[in-house]
């Protein structure tokens, strides 16, 4: 992944939307470049969702139709659960 396209990803990743920053954001910065192309690609469909649809999946109260999408979901919810090293 080149720097122009993650810079992109990670403009995208900022909502607006304090609750979807702070799981976007990071998961981005720490996430997006060690990912597959075919997730990556998911990660930016998914950034293309509506501020309201993603509140709604990440909080578990609906999910997306793409079973790509929720699986990604899910694993970033997952990996927002792992404790981090702070060293």
């Amino acid at each position: 992944m080149n720097d122009l396209d993650y810079r992109k990803l990670l403009w995208r990743a900022r909502r607006g939307m304090w609750e979807l920053d702070q799981l976007l954001v990071p998961y981005c910065e720490e996430m997006v470049r060690a990912l597959s192309t075919s997730s990556r690609e998911a990660f930016a469909r998914l950034l293309q969702e509506e501020d309201a649809d993603l509140l709604n999946w990440f909080s578990l109260e609906s999910s997306p139709k793409d079973d790509e999408l929720k699986s990604l979901i899910l694993e970033i919810l997952e990996w927002k659960r792992e404790p981090k090293d702070i060293n």
